[in-house]
């Protein structure tokens, strides 16, 4: 092949050609002096939060060091997480939320968790919000102590009698495939809390069954957990895309009671 004529006169002017390649580096954007790393992205504070034999994991959302946000308790369904808090997680941190999960929460130490969070200084005290599944979320119904909002995912609504909570926001979620939360006892809960001055919202997902956002281990397709009102164990189906619209409206739920956000 033969080259063409601007070949031939880049090869005969040099400051020709070093002028084409320094046009071309320019136009694919690179940086011919020298590299620059780019800067790294910024990170959640997380840090452990002990209070006697209490232990979790506090998570503080992107922002001014000195900046105090509402926090929200996640506690779990049994004696310790089982990652089912992973996407509420996400979504409450990309609200502006503060996260504290709890690892271990051994008898009556909530009230001392929450006193303790209450005076953190990136915590807003009189902004906080609990959030449990199952068992968790017996405990969080069952709590004396006034909290801002509480979100109850499948309690186990037969039986469950709520602590008085008033002028308190209320999310109680459950599946109407989950045998341990059928719609009539649901919707009696429901009645109770409202009666107990809280403010319900009531929401009953089509098709899920107890513990729906729990993740899938190895490949099962479902899993005998112990049930929350009761002996013996209930049947749970994880339903992953269910998971995610749940941790959103668990987000949003706590976003309009917590930050003003929203409906």
């Amino acid at each position: 092949m033969f080259p063409s004529r601007e070949n031939h006169a880049a090869r005969s002017n040099p400051g020709l050609m070093s002028g084409l390649l320094m046009a071309g580096l320019l136009l694919m954007g690179a940086q011919p002096l020298a590299a620059r790393e780019a800067p790294p992205e910024p990170l959640e504070a997380v840090e452990a939060f002990v209070v006697g034999e209490a232990n979790g994991s506090l998570v503080l959302p992107l922002g001014a060091p000195d900046r105090r946000t509402p926090a929200i308790v996640i506690l779990a369904d049994g004696e310790a997480p089982d990652g089912r808090a992973a996407p509420y997680l996400d979504q409450l941190l990309g609200a502006g939320l503060a996260v504290l999960e709890m690892t271990t929460l051994p008898g009556d130490s909530l009230e001392a968790v929450l006193g303790a969070l209450a005076r953190h200084p990136r915590v807003l005290g009189e902004r906080i919000g609990l959030l449990g599944f199952g068992l968790g979320a017996r405990q969080v119904a069952a709590l004396p102590e006034p909290v801002a909002a509480r979100a109850l995912l499948y309690p186990g609504c037969a039986g469950l009698a709520p602590a008085a909570m008033p002028g308190q926001a209320v999310l109680l979620m459950h599946g109407d495939a989950d045998p341990a939360n059928d719609a009539p006892s649901c919707a009696g809960l429901a009645a109770g809390l409202d009666g107990a001055g809280a403010t319900v919202r009531l929401r009953l997902l089509p098709g899920a069954s107890y513990a729906w956002d729990r993740p899938a281990f190895a490949g099962e397709g479902h899993a005998m957990l112990p049930r929350p009102d009761g002996p013996g164990r209930v049947r749970a189906e994880a339903w992953p895309a269910m998971a995610a619209l749940s941790a959103a409206e668990v987000a949003g739920f706590f976003a309009a009671s917590l930050l003003g956000r929203g409906p």
